[in-house]
């Protein structure tokens, strides 16, 4: 697989998968924390999480991305980075509603927006991240430290007749 075919489509699928799947697993859990932590009204609990929760939702999605396209996980994997807190955000608003969890998911609530928000903040940061660890790839491939992930057994035109 070529440098660009890698960087684009991916060619470290499971890699790809492990990077979603845990942002998604980090987010998920900062939202819980931070809505158990303000239902009991811990303080402390509460002053961590209203400093952690906008740095996972509105900031991680561009170095994740950025650290994702560097390792060559695709440019569908590293965007999809940018919509994780968004559909993380919508799933326990709806599981919320859904148990009558005080505080999450009334009805008047603009769900829709504030989903839609979250996903095109994050999808933007992710786009950035992702262009920015691509050129980090390609920089490194030419000054000789990168590599595409292709073992030393390419045709590089010298063999002999």
């Amino acid at each position: 697989m070529t440098t660009t075919e890698a960087l684009l489509i991916g060619q470290r699928r499971r890699l790809a998968l492990t990077m979603v799947g845990g942002f998604a697993g980090v987010v998920a859990l900062s939202l819980v924390v931070a809505i158990v932590a303000d239902l009991a009204d811990v303080q402390s609990a509460a002053a961590l999480t209203d400093r952690l929760v906008p740095l996972l939702v509105f900031y991680a999605p561009a170095p994740v991305a950025a650290a994702g396209a560097y390792a060559r996980c695709g440019g569908p994997a590293c965007l999809t980075v940018g919509v994780v807190p968004a559909g993380v955000f919508a799933a326990l608003v709806a599981v919320g509603s859904v148990f009558g969890v005080p505080g999450v998911g009334s009805g008047g609530d603009p769900l829709a927006g504030v989903t839609w928000s979250f996903a095109l903040i994050g999808l933007s940061g992710a786009f950035v991240g992702y262009c920015a660890g691509v050129s980090a790839a390609l920089l490194a491939d030419v000054a000789g430290f990168g590599g595409d992930g292709e073992g030393d057994d390419e045709d590089d035109g010298d063999d002999e007749l």
